[in-house]
């Protein structure tokens, strides 16, 4: 997993800068172009450490970098700099797309395991009321989620449910248990909870728990 740190984000930031002096120090003659060797290989030790520390020695970034660095003797030509900085650049997208989507992850999680730890607490209490309502939102959240990742629009739970179902996301038995929990969240606002048992609330919130599992982990 790409290590999700606010340092890293500034050291690539201090990467940037660095090039940018780097390149700045470039000299043309009537060979090539070149740039500061002093300049370069300040930055570039510090781009394999970063590149080590995100993305290890195996990546192809760290690989690809090293390849290129190993191979500059005395004289700096700008194209292998420049070559160096896509790779840190490339490194650099990842690092951050990645940090974003597993940001996004684990936010989701958070609020699955509240709403889990807060309907569990309200059954505790005896309040099956309150606990098939959260339970509810727990059911709902997660369709949202599964619905977000296979690219279907958002709705009202009912919705959700048909559209999973009819993108095979999960079989009859499931879509018939979603359809069942709508049915006594719907009793429950409108005053009818009565007929269930709190433990018909417990199961509730054991299903979608399981369910959570098997499709996020």
């Amino acid at each position: 997993m790409l290590k999700l740190d606010y340092t890293i984000s500034r050291k690539f930031d201090e990467l940037a800068e660095k090039a940018k002096k780097v390149s700045s120090s470039q000299l043309i003659n009537d060979i090539a172009a070149t740039v500061d060797s002093k300049l370069f290989q300040d930055w570039a030790n510090s781009a394999l450490s970063l590149l080590q520390q995100v993305f290890g020695e195996e990546s192809a970034y760290y690989r690809n970098f090293q390849s290129i660095y190993a191979k500059i003797i005395n004289i700096t030509y700008k194209e292998s700099f420049d070559n160096c900085r896509a790779i840190v650049q490339s490194a650099r997208a990842e690092f951050e797309q990645g940090g974003l989507t597993e940001i996004r992850l684990f936010l989701d999680h958070a609020v699955l395991e509240y709403l889990s730890g807060r309907t569990s607490d309200f059954l505790k209490r005896g309040d099956k009321h309150t606990a098939c309502v959260l339970a509810s939102v727990l059911l709902e959240q997660f369709l949202m989620l599964i619905c977000g990742i296979k690219g279907i629009p958002v709705g009202s739970t009912e919705e959700m449910n048909e559209a999973l179902y009819q993108a095979k996301a999960y079989q009859v038995g499931t879509y018939q248990r979603v359809k069942d929990w709508c049915y006594m969240k719907a009793d429950f606002i409108s005053g009818q909870g009565e007929r269930y048992r709190t433990a018909d609330v417990d199961e509730m919130l054991r299903a979608v728990q399981r369910l959570i599992i098997k499709e996020i982990g």
